[in-house]
């Protein structure tokens, strides 16, 4: 069971490399992204998880939260026309995995993350923001922009295989930043 906490770990740690969903999109406005930001909060929501092992199904729920946050994001515009927006993070947070298989005590898994998002670009489109750091690029839906904090969503609908075990996870996972 350990090994399937690893594996819901390894999957909330897609967190940074997942894409977004905007079916419900609010009306964002741009000028309120630029500045420097700190990341407050990672949590899941609706987290489920399967797989088979040694012949038998095994499901349950899983959560991924932070903690011992240290992580900052700067979001800058770009100074000359044709120019990309950058972003640069630095910092980091521990990752906090919990799993929950019926007739199983719960299992938690904590992970450092000590490099947050990295040195990129990012653009807006509707409400999807979208980074891009060593060529991988992720979507977020940005689901609240404030002049004070923002709210990331991922959607995470997928199959992970490690050690020859294959994970279905699905779920909703949320980013929180709060202007400095």
């Amino acid at each position: 069971m350990k090994r399937l906490a690893l594996l819901l770990f390894l999957a909330g740690s897609t967190l940074f490399v997942s894409c977004g969903d905007d079916d419900d999109a609010v009306e964002i406005n741009e000028s309120l992204i630029p500045g420097e930001w700190n990341l407050t909060e990672i949590r899941s929501e609706n987290g489920k998880a399967s797989t088979t092992i040694e012949g038998v199904p095994v499901s349950g729920d899983y959560s991924i939260s932070g903690k011992d946050y240290t992580a900052t994001v700067t979001f800058a515009e770009a100074t000359a026309e044709n120019e990309p927006n950058t972003v640069t993070g630095s910092g980091g947070f521990t990752l906090v995995a919990s799993v929950t298989i019926p007739t199983q005590d719960p299992i938690e898994v904590e992970q450092n993350i000590p490099e947050f998002i990295g040195a990129g670009e990012w653009s807006v489109s509707g409400n999807t923001l979208t980074v891009t750091v060593q060529n991988e690029t992720t979507s977020y839906e940005i689901t609240s922009l404030t002049e004070q904090s923002m709210t990331l969503k991922i959607v995470i609908d997928e199959e992970r295989t490690i050690e020859n075990l294959t994970v279905a996870v699905t779920g909703d996972q949320f980013i929180v930043l709060t202007k400095q």
